[in-house]
C-alpha cells in the first residue's frame, strides 16, 4: 500500500525541515504583500485617474494622458492560459507597439488587421484602446494592487502557518514519537490542500479573479471541506480497531 505524501515527508527529517522552510516562506510572502505592497497598491491607479490631458504629444514618457489614432497591424488571440492575447498597433509615425490584454472583449475580439483604434498613452505605455464606443484596458494600465496583495496573503498565510506548525510539531516530537501521528499527517495534508485550493480559486473566477471578496467566497468553502476531511481522517485513524469473532 502506498504511503501518503504527507507521511513520507514527515518521516524524513530533511523533508520536514524543507517543508517547514517552504511554509515559513509562504507566510513571509503574505506578510510582505500586506505590509509593503497593499498599503500603496492604489498609488499608480490614483495617479492615472487624476492625470490631466497632455497639451501636446509628449516626446518622452509623461504623467499626463495623451490619446492618438493607431492602425491595427496584427491581432493574436491565444487559448493558452500561460499566454496573453495581444494586438499590434502602428502609429502615424510608423512606430509599432505590442499591447497585451487580460481578456478578449469588448474591443480586442472585434478587431481585424487594418482597423483603427484610439489609444491612451500614459508614462509611455498604451494603457487603453477604444473603438466604436467601447474601450478596453491593456495590461499596462495601472490596477488596484491592494486587492491583489490581500488575495495573495489570503492564499499564502493560512496554509503557510499550518505547514510550519505541522512540521515544527513533528520535529519537536520526533524523538518521543518515531512515526508521525495522524494529527501531524492531517495538518500537513490540510496545509497542502489549502495551498492548492488557493491557487485554483482565482482561476475558477476568471475575470473576477482579482475581487477579494469573491475569491474569499470560493476559497472558504474549499477550506471548510478540506478541514472536515482532515478531521475525518484523524477520527478514523484513532478509532479503535474492531475485532471480529
Amino acid at each position: 500500500m502506498a504511503v501518503p505524501p504527507p507521511t513520507r515527508i514527515l518521516r524524513s527529517a530533511v523533508g520536514t525541515v524543507l517543508t517547514l522552510l517552504f511554509g515559513a516562506t509562504l507566510v513571509l510572502i503574505g506578510v510582505i504583500l500586506v505590509t509593503w505592497i497593499a498599503p500603496g497598491g492604489a498609488r499608480d491607479l490614483h495617479a492615472y485617474e487624476a492625470a490631466p490631458r497632455c497639451p501636446a504629444a509628449p516626446a518622452a514618457p509623461a504623467e499626463c494622458r495623451w490619446t492618438q489614432e493607431f492602425t491595427v497591424s496584427g491581432v493574436r488571440l491565444t487559448r493558452s492560459r500561460s499566454e496573453s492575447d495581444r494586438a499590434f498597433l502602428t502609429g502615424a509615425d510608423g512606430v509599432r507597439r505590442e499591447t497585451f490584454y487580460d481578456s478578449r472583449g469588448p474591443v480586442l475580439d472585434a478587431l481585424d488587421e487594418g482597423d483603427r483604434v484610439t489609444g491612451t498613452i500614459w508614462r509611455g505605455f498604451v494603457t487603453e484602446i477604444a473603438a466604436e464606443g467601447d474601450s478596453q484596458k491593456t495590461q499596462d494600465a495601472p490596477a488596484d494592487m491592494r486587492a491583489r496583495g490581500l488575495i495573495g496573503a489570503l492564499l499564502t498565510v493560512p496554509c503557510g502557518l499550518l505547514m510550519t506548525a505541522a512540521c515544527a510539531w513533528r520535529l519537536l516530537r520526533r524523538r518521543a514519537v518515531p512515526d508521525p501521528t495522524p494529527g501531524m499527517v492531517a495538518a500537513l495534508g490540510l496545509a497542502f490542500a489549502l495551498f492548492a485550493g488557493g491557487l485554483i480559486s482565482p482561476v475558477l473566477l476568471g475575470k473576477n479573479g482579482e475581487n477579494l471578496w469573491m475569491v474569499a467566497a470560493v476559497w472558504l468553502p474549499i477550506a471548510i471541506l478540506m478541514a472536515a476531511a482532515a478531521r475525518l481522517y484523524v477520527t478514523r485513524k484513532r478509532a479503535p480497531e474492531t475485532v471480529t469473532i
